[in-house]
């Protein structure tokens, strides 16, 4: 179901357009206040139990805050970052789970949709022994400058109006920050070969407490917060097929992270995730391999 807009209305300093919104997933109006953050209402679905932030800024403000990736509220931030080479032994790590002995053939095409920087394009580079044709798109004008310079394929298309079709579409830390993730997913049924693959990766956390959830949530970054009962849900209504669902910790230790969380935690006007690393780190981080039934 796609989402349902009431009215809209303006932020706390009137600088961008607002509007409510019901549950994207079931289409049910009745939700409770789960958490606030930077201005806005994060909500659960009374219903299917989504977090969806309930009064988030419309579609052009949100595709502008993408392209540009600052994202604004009661405080404005930024979430460009810089390339992370500490990602690609955990990108190859999953690679190993998603495709174990199979490996990936020479000559499969590959998009990688929200790529960023480009780190999980290098893992698919490295695990198929650049074997694999693969390309990324990203909205965001300095991840693809980022990307580019360390020679990937990496551009912005409108993939409504692409024609192209592949083997495997994998969307990394993209599902949280799409309006109405049925409706996106749906289109890209048509850029999938016969047999194609789709890796949707992200959180399982609908289900904790307001207390659990990891903070900070980064609205209106992210806006939404699915489990794995609703993700695969809506996978199956879409006539999609489950393979394989893996886990992971949704916060890899290692020491180059930990020295970026501790700087954060030091700045002024930074959001820092230190403190799970002390409380234990749940295997969130939901990684699922799914194919079009024929």
């Amino acid at each position: 179901m796609g989402q349902i807009e009431k009215n809209s209305l303006s932020n706390i300093n009137g600088e961008f357009s607002m509007k409510i919104v019901n549950c994207y997933n079931c289409g049910a109006q009745k939700n409770s206040l789960y958490a606030e953050e930077n201005g806005f209402s994060l909500v659960k679905c009374d219903v299917c139990g989504l977090l969806f932030v309930e009064n988030r800024p419309d579609d052009s403000e949100i595709s502008q805050a993408h392209k540009q990736g600052k994202h604004s509220g009661i405080q404005e931030f930024n979430m460009t970052g810089t390339f992370d080479g500490g990602k690609i032994p955990q990108y190859l790590h999953v690679l190993r789970d998603l495709f174990g002995g199979e490996g990936l053939c020479e000559g499969k095409t590959w998009l990688d949709i929200g790529c960023g920087h480009g780190e999980f394009m290098v893992a698919v580079q490295q695990y198929s022994s650049g074997k694999v044709l693969i390309k990324g798109t990203e909205p965001n004008v300095y991840k693809q400058k980022s990307a580019q310079k360390r020679g990937l394929n990496v551009t912005y298309f409108d993939l409504e109006s692409h024609e192209e079709k592949y083997d495997v579409i994998s969307m990394l830390n993209v599902y949280s920050h799409l309006p109405d993730p049925p409706n996106f997913l749906n289109s890209l049924k048509n850029l999938l070969k016969p047999d194609g693959e789709l890796i949707l990766e992200t959180g399982d956390t609908a289900d904790f407490p307001a207390k659990d959830h990891p903070r900070p949530f980064y609205l209106p970054d992210h806006l939404s917060f699915a489990s794995e009962k609703i993700v695969i849900e809506i996978l199956k209504r879409l006539n999609f097929e489950i393979l394989t669902v893996n886990k992971y910790p949704f916060m890899q230790i290692n020491l180059d992270r930990i020295a970026r969380e501790v700087i954060k935690a030091i700045l002024p006007r930074r959001k820092s995730r230190i403190r799970h690393y002390f409380k234990g780190i749940p295997h969130t981080d939901m990684f699922i391999r799914a194919t079009l039934k024929t």
